[in-house]
């Protein structure tokens, strides 16, 4: 008899315990149609054909910039921030640039590493 009250002692406190859900944050690479662009004096977010949006931090040690002509297709080296946010829990699909810009997006990535864009 006590080993079936232990048995079952230890299967519940087994079932309380909370397990933790890891989401990885690796870079990975993505194939999109940029079809507008928006900016501040930090920032440029790329929007995508698919409404999905690519935040280009500004590099501010160099001049260079990578060249994007809208309504081409780039590949980039991102990390999913939308897809880091935790289970269960809704936010607002909605990217805020400034006081007056507000983005919706139906995924939010960011650049692995700031760069600075030049719209040709």
């Amino acid at each position: 008899m006590k080993k079936i009250v232990f048995l079952l002692f230890s299967l519940t406190i087994y079932n309380c315990q909370t397990k933790s859900t890891i989401i990885s944050s690796k870079p990975s690479s993505i194939e999109r149609k940029i079809v507008s662009v928006k900016e501040n004096k930090d920032v440029n977010i790329l929007i995508a054909d698919n409404n999905d949006i690519i935040e280009v931090f500004k590099e501010t040690s160099t001049n260079k910039c990578k060249k994007i002509k809208l309504g081409k297709k780039y590949s980039f080296r991102i990390i999913p921030v939308s897809d880091l946010i935790q289970q269960g829990i809704e936010s607002p699909k909605e990217y805020i640039l400034n006081d007056s810009t507000i983005i919706k997006y139906n995924h939010y990535y960011s650049l692995e590493k700031n760069q600075n864009i030049c719209i040709e």
